[in-house]
């Protein structure tokens, strides 16, 4: 028994040693941290940096110097727009450095705290894709997102590209675990009658006549009989999609050990049959970023999205051959 456990821990051990280049992660660390500079540019484009970074004492909105447990960030600093406006610059200046691979660990553990405080001053502000992306942050922060495609790679080898050292591939794999729990638990959590039978499958045609959320109006269109049919499909499609995203992971696990995965199985992972549900998330995404006004949220999750490549696999997307990037499994 002991030996049998002895060797289960030395493969789950070898399983997140596994190497690869530092390429997928690098990409996150990049399209998620535009994510960011966006947000927070956007924020100060709207002139809304007040609003929400100052305290109520100072002309802001937020209640967290009256609270009996004030934000830890105004026990050191004075309520005003000021610092309002300090905590706002951090925010956006992390986020700048940490796209551009300068300090990246530094700057993602400072984008994290000052993302967090900005949650706890204004607690309503703080969305779902928020709490993934520093989900994500704390990835990354112990990842080699830094090592390539980055200010850190120039300054420590000469080159943006970086020695095309092999690293770690855990934090790619648990990114991946994220992105599954991530869609499987926003099915779980649709307990709303419109997304079932028994509400005709109605939440998308609700969502889009939404003035808050829908990008346009669609009034002229989505009461036709047809019309509310596709939102229909839409929303019962959805609800198979999430529920049904974990076998992903179990496509994966028969690529990486075709010989346990019977005839049926290889002939999924022949077919590359998990790219269904990644195929159908991204323009999920893509439908919704132009659809619907949600902020960074389609964008974000997009920029997970890298992980689901092997390094190798991009090299061959990308070209770029001069990193020699062996192929390594899932």
């Amino acid at each position: 028994m002991m030996e049998r456990l002895s060797r289960w821990w030395a493969d789950w051990e070898a399983f997140w040693d596994e190497r690869e280049h530092p390429l997928p992660v690098a990409l996150v660390r990049i399209f998620l941290g535009l994510c960011f500079v966006y947000d927070f540019a956007h924020i100060w484009q709207l002139g809304l940096i007040e609003p929400l970074f100052v305290m109520a004492e100072a002309g802001g909105l937020s209640d967290g110097f009256m609270r009996e447990d004030p934000v830890w960030l105004y026990r050191i600093l004075p309520p005003t727009a000021w610092a309002g406006h300090l905590h706002h610059g951090i925010l956006l200046l992390s986020a700048v450095t940490f796209t551009l691979g300068l300090f990246t660990r530094t700057s993602a553990v400072t984008l994290i705290a000052a993302s967090a405080t900005f949650s706890a001053i204004m607690p309503y502000s703080d969305r779902g894709i928020d709490s993934l992306a520093r989900s994500a942050l704390c990835i990354l922060v112990f990842s080699p997102a830094g090592k390539t495609l980055s200010l850190d790679a120039l300054i420590r080898t000469g080159s943006v590209f970086g020695d095309g050292r092999p690293e770690p591939m855990w934090a790619r794999r648990l990114l991946i675990g994220q992105l599954v729990l991530m869609y499987f638990d926003a099915g779980i959590s649709k307990t709303g009658i419109t997304w079932w039978p028994m509400g005709h499958f109605s939440a998308l045609y609700f969502a889009l006549q939404d003035p808050a959320v829908a990008a346009y109006d669609y009034s002229s269109f989505i009461r036709k009989p047809f019309s509310f049919f596709m939102t229909q499909l839409g929303a019962a499609g959805t609800m198979v999609y999430q529920y049904t995203y974990p076998l992903v992971l179990l496509l994966l696990w028969w690529r990486r050990h075709p010989e346990r995965a019977g005839r049926f199985g290889r002939l999924l992972v022949a077919w590359r049959v998990e790219y269904l549900w990644i195929g159908v998330g991204f323009l999920f995404h893509i439908i919704l970023g132009f659809s619907m006004n949600l902020g960074i949220f389609p964008w974000a999750m997009m920029s997970l999205y890298p992980v689901w490549l092997t390094a190798g696999e991009w090299e061959r997307i990308l070209s770029f051959r001069r990193w020699s990037v062996a192929e390594s499994g899932t």
